[in-house]
């Protein structure tokens, strides 16, 4: 029974997902799910290029402390737990 349901609700979801509109942003319009008008895409001035740029380094750049900061942070309690086990046995 639980097979059958599984399948039931896997085909209502892709007939959902085929009804989407692709794009849901700002700088492309469509007008409802019409499949027939073309996409009308915005380019980008260099400014604006420029300050994604900018904004993604910065974002990159945050992430990639946070991993360090992360990753120092486990090392430091798995070596500590390690030491701390160490020190019980011995």
């Amino acid at each position: 029974m639980g097979f059958a349901q599984f399948m039931v609700s896997s085909m209502k979801s892709n007939r959902r997902r085929q009804k989407r509109t692709p794009f849901d942003k700002e700088s492309i319009y469509l007008s409802g799910n019409s499949k027939q008008e073309k996409l009308q895409f915005k380019k980008a001035t260099k400014e604006q290029l420029w300050k994604i740029r900018n904004r993604m380094k910065r974002s990159n750049s945050i992430y990639q402390q946070k991993l360090i900061g992360y990753t120092c942070l486990a090392s430091i309690a798995i070596i500590s737990t390690f030491i701390y086990l160490i020190k019980l046995y011995l």
